[in-house]
């Protein structure tokens, strides 16, 4: 077998797509859902295709940093209204993601063309501090605002999607406060951007972030990267800044359609909504409360019985 990360002839040795390190953190979550083949299993996620020396020396210093940086702020559930500010290390972020992006990929046996050898010797050199000029990653919380608790579809605390859909206008056309009736907009409008080769979403529990990978010489890069940033709900991370704020970027319907990114002024119309909602019903939070209670306790029985 040649190695997907260094090119050598070798023995095959199983690389997980997102690090054991992480899964680690989450023992609940002991279930994969595979999408591409249509089964559900209790096995890792992992890709067969690495030698022993990447899998276990070279690049393992990038999962390392993975389990770091969700353990340290997003093992904890948010408010909607919640403000996070986060420190980090940029390239191993783009590390990371651009690792896990790569594993899946393989995975799925999809085109892996964007992963060259200047890519691959970026994710094998540790010494490597300056991070790529075409990577942007975004970052946002995951903050279920919604009236469905999180207990209703499972343990979905760890998910990743190829080419995350977003929106070029709202979801929602217009809401009608007399009578509450609700137009969707139909068909749905989605943004393009040119030069854009790879994207990815992925969450880790109450982190979101996006990857989106460009091609060098778009000539439409920064006026793209300007666009996402006034238009979405997501916090740009940057190089020279080792802090950002984050803030909640999804809204009642991408909260469970995690690959959906609404506009700013959509999450705001979508905020409305449960609103409304909430106030028409008459109900608190005092049930809702219950259930989630109920469900942690549920949780930390199944991390229990499941523990890695």
């Amino acid at each position: 077998m040649r190695c997907a990360y260094c090119g050598r002839e070798s023995k095959a040795t199983r690389e997980h797509i997102i690090s054991s390190g992480i899964l680690d953190l989450f023992p609940e979550c002991f279930l994969t859902f595979d999408g591409n083949h249509k089964v559900i299993h209790q096995a890792d996620p992992m890709v067969k295709d690495v030698c022993a020396a990447c899998n276990n020396d070279r690049i393992s210093y990038i999962d390392s940093y993975a389990k770091q940086i969700v353990q340290q702020y997003f093992l904890r559930k948010y408010e909607a209204d919640s403000v996070v500010e986060i420190e980090y290390n940029y390239t191993l972020l783009q590390k990371m993601l651009l690792k896990y992006a790569f594993n899946d990929l393989r995975a799925r046996q999809d085109d892996i063309s964007f992963f060259n050898k200047d890519v691959l010797g970026f994710l094998l050199n540790e010494d490597i501090a300056k991070p790529m000029d075409n990577v942007t990653v975004l970052a946002g919380l995951a903050v279920n605002t919604s009236p469905a608790p999180d207990f209703m579809f499972g343990n979905l605390k760890l998910q990743w999607c190829k080419s995350p859909v977003f929106m070029a206008n709202s979801m929602v056309e217009n809401i009608d406060y007399t009578t509450g009736q609700i137009r969707i907009r139909e068909p749905f409008e989605v943004e393009t951007f040119e030069g854009l080769l790879l994207s990815y979403i992925f969450r880790f529990n109450s982190g979101q972030f996006i990857l989106l990978c460009w091609d060098k010489d778009s000539p439409k890069l920064e006026q793209n990267l300007t666009v996402i940033k006034l238009q979405y709900p997501y916090t740009m991370l940057h190089l020279n800044e080792k802090t950002s704020t984050l803030e909640r970027c999804t809204n009642e319907a991408t909260y469970h359609r995690f690959q959906l990114v609404d506009v700013n002024w959509g999450n705001g119309i979508m905020d409305e909504i449960s609103t409304m909602r909430r106030l028409a019903s008459g109900s608190d939070n005092e049930t809702m409360e219950k259930l989630n209670d109920s469900w942690q306790k549920e949780e930390a029985r199944l991390a229990e019985e499941h523990c890695r």
